[in-house]
């Protein structure tokens, strides 16, 4: 029960940063966005096993930008939501939301993290933004 405590201003940290970076929780609207850098990709997908767990978020948010341009990074993305680390998981949500229906794969994970009080809801959005 500690460990989830502590672990919960991350997560709120993560879902007041997110409408920030652009995410699509808010902010500029999809068509002021740039075209996403899918060059990027390859160099992304890699620094989601970084041994930090920062660079594995920043990752997760990067490729979540990407929105459907993203969907080679979806095993990689999905396999984050085991990450033992809070934060990675619901950034690793997040973005696979982003890629939309291409995600569908993940659809299993994503259902069971609706367990974690810390990650419910936004795994719910991710789910709904997957399924429509």
């Amino acid at each position: 029960m500690i460990g989830r405590l502590r672990a919960l201003p991350a997560v709120i940290a993560l879902l007041f940063a997110l409408p920030l970076a652009g995410c699509g929780w808010g902010g500029s609207p999809p068509s002021a966005a740039p075209a996403p850098n899918v060059a990027a990709l390859p160099s992304l997908i890699r620094s989601l096993q970084d041994r930090r767990p920062e660079s594995r978020t920043r990752a997760a948010v990067a490729i979540g930008r990407m929105g459907s341009a993203a969907s080679e990074a979806i095993p990689a993305l999905t396999a984050a939501l085991k990450d033992r680390n809070l934060t990675v998981r619901a950034s690793a949500a997040h973005a696979l939301g982003k890629i939309g229906p291409d995600a569908r794969s993940a659809l299993p994970l994503l259902q069971d993290l609706t367990k974690q009080a810390p990650l419910r809801e936004i795994v719910r959005v991710a789910i709904h933004e997957i399924e429509n």
